[in-house]
């Protein structure tokens, strides 16, 4: 049997967009456990193409130390009423093929896995090393 575990998100900081590379304006969030910072997840708040397809609405991170833990998925559950309030009916999130904690954890949070897209040439990602992403739905 698996425990569910519950988190809290703490607004950190709201970043503007920048136009100029093409980037929308998020929010990022501590994701809290037992009120110790376990990691951070973001929101990003554009309805871009590239959004959609390759960078994706959500990135999270979990600080290394509470990893295997299912913070990432309890802090996606968390996210979904704040979305619904930004007007999200529907989170597109992506992630490299290779990072099979990722794709756990987006299936464990209910996001349906959709397709693998070659990333653009010419794009941030792309220039990062990132040069497919696996894109999951996620319906709220």
């Amino acid at each position: 049997m698996e425990c569910r575990v519950t988190v809290k998100l703490r607004l950190q900081n709201i970043t503007a967009s920048d136009p100029i590379r093409g980037w929308v304006a998020a929010e990022l969030y501590d994701i809290l456990a037992d009120g110790v910072t376990v990691g951070t997840i973001q929101l990003r708040l554009g309805q871009t193409d590239h959004i959609r397809f390759y960078g994706g609405h959500v990135g999270y991170l979990i600080e290394p130390e509470y990893r295997g833990h299912g913070y990432a998925s309890a802090g996606l559950t968390a996210l979904r009423p704040i979305a619904c309030g930004r007007g999200f009916d529907i989170l597109w999130i992506t992630c490299r093929p290779d990072n099979i904690a990722s794709r756990r954890t987006l299936e464990k949070a209910g996001a349906v896995y959709v397709e693998t897209l070659d990333v653009p040439l010419g794009s941030d990602l792309y220039a990062r090393g990132d040069l497919q992403m696996r894109r999951y739905r996620l319906v709220l």
